[in-house]
């Protein structure tokens, strides 16, 4: 269980409140080419949230930050202005300081502020009249981090500084190079804040925060620069916090009264303090229960993690797993957790699942004298489905024509094309392909800056490591599948029309829904907002070129600054059009709470071409595009599966009137049988017969008059011959035919 307390005292503080999906981080400060991975659990057993308030009212790209006493400073990157908050986090004011600019950093030693600015100097200002004081110069390259620390030199006080995954390098107070931990040591690649711990037991010691790992790791390291082992990840617990990435830290003991705080910046999301305390003497905490959502029914064995957030070393414990009925619980050993140590268990007692049931899991630690009860247990929800679908991943792409970088996102995604389980999508930002409702929809669940990419929306990952993460996530159980897609264009009416049908493996509660995508190749213009901006002119950021055989291997290393889309083959992959204009999907489009085993047709409301040719000289060609649907959890934004269909032509009036009842047949070809779908716009009589290649009636099945919606028949052709047969399908005085390759 995660232990979030909010403690008032001292002062009163006005807490922000904001949903996580309104916060993104375009303006933040990123260490370059970082890859964010969000985990599903987190110990916080020393953490208490002190305050938690939304900065970026005040400024969104603020990282900087410091406390006087009385009030925050905060400082805009990159800029010359800076800012004062209240205690509460409430905007006071602003104000420059001659001689300074491009704050990162700030840091006291109680007498004066101190500001890094990514440079060689260190900056001494007055706190009262806010003026530069002194200029202290370094050999440090950057000095983008900065945090006092008064034992240096003999105790005679200094500084700990440097940028992201170089050397933490100590200087003195006039800027001496006193000693160096060197980025082997400290291990991390992007360190953007650093504070100096003096209060905690077995210190002193040095936090990070960290833009590798999660976006916003915390992470505690020795002075001799090891980490520890004590971690924090400040994405999963502050409001709007899993947007945001690291940005400035530091720690005192006079911000709130009677308590040590940890201070800083999640840049776009919170300004925040969490109280830093001991570890009690004997304290375990459940880190996480390590149980797939989904599974085969049989036998599942319980498996978790616990963490010894005490000081004394764990040698036995009890762990108790409880489904609803009696805790089964086992002993543990002949143990040696250490602090900060954790142990992997295995249960010894397995739980039986059953296809169709879904049980929550409660696993419970038990450990004598522990002194903290509220970390001990932790849930997993597990249900049992009749069988393990296929998985196909979607990656989406941000980007935009105007972003020089985004060449980066265009050649990983076509790095992907070989992949057959991977669908890739270009979502693009602020230029003539943008859907606004997309982009934003995207940047608000998972991904930050641009190129940003993100598979399945679950991580947010730099557009050169789609590979990667999609082969982590292929393995994944999911309880559902996207078992056809037909999707057909009338020149006639310039529509779209696409047809669907889901299967469920499971009875799952949730709110899933179905959402779809029309994606187009090879767009070129000679238009205004067309050409793709390019960092990798020059050839000075490496290499960026296609692979061979895609675009004809174009290498924007070798291109110019500003390149036509022509140039490079056009734009890939572009999303034109999203159903319901809602990155969640369509409401109603699967059954609200449980969806329950079984097969799901849908049809998505019709798209009128004339919305994506309104793209300037980038008319809609229909062979270049195609339609993935996808289903959504639209609960989190997770995909769970996903297919795509190439969109074809109606070119008869028998494909007109399969388009207008959207008629799909699946599978086809088919060794047993086949789902045969269609919709109802008006209550009418529908009968379906099957006739062979002799035109011999073989199966038939009148249903009668049936309702406006959805509906669907089987053709079961378990006792027939291999062979081709015809299904005509009879509603009201339309007949439309369509055939069936049975394949034995």
């Amino acid at each position: 269980m995660k232990k979030i307390t909010l403690l008032i005292a001292g002062f009163s503080l006005a807490l922000g409140s904001y949903a996580q999906t309104s916060i993104n981080c375009n303006g933040c400060e990123v260490v370059p080419n970082a890859s964010f991975n969000n985990p599903l659990n987190q110990d916080k057993a020393l953490w208490d949230i002190q305050l938690d308030t939304d900065p970026t009212a005040t400024g969104p790209a603020l990282a900087g930050v410091a406390w006087t006493g009385t009030e925050f400073w905060v400082a805009e990157w990159n800029s010359n202005t800076l800012y004062t908050l209240s205690a509460a986090g409430a905007s006071t004011g602003s104000f420059t300081i001659t001689g300074v600019t491009g704050t990162r950093s700030i840091t006291t030693d109680g007498t004066s502020m101190y500001i890094g600015t990514a440079g060689t100097s260190i900056y001494q200002i007055n706190i009262a009249s806010k003026t530069l004081t002194s200029t202290i110069s370094t050999s440090v390259p950057s000095c983008r981090y900065l945090t006092y620390d008064p034992a240096l030199n003999g105790g005679s006080g200094g500084f700990w500084t440097g940028a992201y995954g170089s050397d933490m390098v100590a200087v003195s107070m006039t800027g001496t190079t006193l000693s160096t931990i060197t980025s082997g040591t400290h291990g991390l690649a992007g360190v953007y804040g650093l504070a100096h711990d003096n209060y905690s037991i077995g210190g002193p010691f040095l936090w990070a925060f960290n833009q590798g790992g999660n976006g916003a790791d915390i992470v505690q390291l020795t002075m001799a620069g090891s980490p520890t082992g004590v971690t924090h990840d400040a994405t999963i617990d502050l409001a709007g916090g899993n947007s945001g990435i690291g940005g400035g830290l530091f720690i005192c003991n006079n911000y709130f009264t009677g308590q040590n705080s940890m201070i800083g910046i999640c840049q776009g999301a919170s300004l925040f303090s969490y109280e830093l305390s001991d570890p009690l003497a004997t304290d375990v905490a459940m880190q996480s229960v390590n149980i797939a959502p989904y599974g085969l029914a049989g036998n599942l064995t319980i498996t978790g993690t616990i963490k010894n957030v005490g000081v004394s070393t764990i040698t036995s414990i009890d762990i108790a797993w409880d489904n609803g009925g009696t805790p089964n619980s086992q002993t543990f050993s002949g143990l040696n957790i250490i602090t900060g140590g954790t142990y992997n268990f295995s249960h010894g007692t397995t739980m039986a699942v059953t296809a169709g049931n879904c049980d929550n899991v409660t696993v419970t630690a038990t450990l004598s004298g522990d002194l903290d009860a509220t970390n001990d247990g932790d849930a997993a929800p597990h249900c049992g489905l009749t069988q393990i679908p296929a998985k196909t991943n979607v990656g989406e792409e941000r980007t935009g024509s105007w972003c020089q970088w985004c060449p980066r996102g265009a050649v990983g995604l076509a790095k992907m094309e070989s992949v057959n389980d991977f669908i890739g999508i270009a979502v693009h930002n602020s230029d003539p392909m943008a859907i606004t409702n997309y982009d934003s929809g995207i940047g608000a669940l998972v991904s930050s800056g641009y190129p940003r990419g993100t598979v399945d929306r679950l991580v947010s990952l730099d557009p050169g490591d789609f590979l990667p993460d999609h082969n982590a996530r292929k393995t994944a159980i999911v309880p559902c599948a996207v078992n056809s897609v037909t999707a057909t264009w009338s020149s006639t009416t310039n529509m779209i029309s696409i047809s669907t049908v889901a299967e469920f493996f499971g009875n799952i509660t949730g709110n899933f829904r179905l959402s779809a995508v029309i994606v187009e190749d090879d767009l070129t213009s000679t238009a205004g907002g067309w050409a793709q901006s390019n960092a990798y002119s020059g050839g000075g950021s490496g290499t960026m070129a296609f692979p061979a055989g895609i675009n004809g291997g174009f290498n924007f290393s070798t291109a110019a600054s500003s390149v036509p889309s022509a140039d490079f083959g056009g734009y890939d992959h572009v999303a034109r059009s999203l159903s319901n204009n809602d990155v969640m999907g369509n409401t109603g489009s699967l059954p609200a709470g449980t969806v329950s085993i079984g097969t799901y047709p849908y049809n998505f409301t019709d798209v009128a071409t004339s919305s994506l040719i309104a793209i300037a000289n980038a008319a809609f060609d229909y062979t270049k595009a195609h339609a993935v649907v996808m289903v959504v959890d639209a609960s989190t934004g997770e995909v769970l599966n996903a297919k795509k269909a190439s969109i074809t032509t109606i070119t008869s009036v028998k494909d007109v009137e399969a388009a207008k009842f959207h008629l799909n047949v699946y599978p086809n070809p088919t060794n047993e049988s086949s789902n045969v779908s269609f919709y109802l716009d008006t209550d009418n009589t529908v009968k379906m017969e099957v006739y062979n290649a002799m035109g011999s009636l073989v199966y038939a099945e009148h249903a009668g008059n049936l309702t406006k919606g959805n509906h669907q028949f089987t053709f079961d052709g378990s006792d027939l011959n291999s062979g081709f047969y015809f299904v005509n399908l009879t509603i009201g005085n339309e007949v439309i035919t369509k055939k069936i390759s049975l394949l034995k």
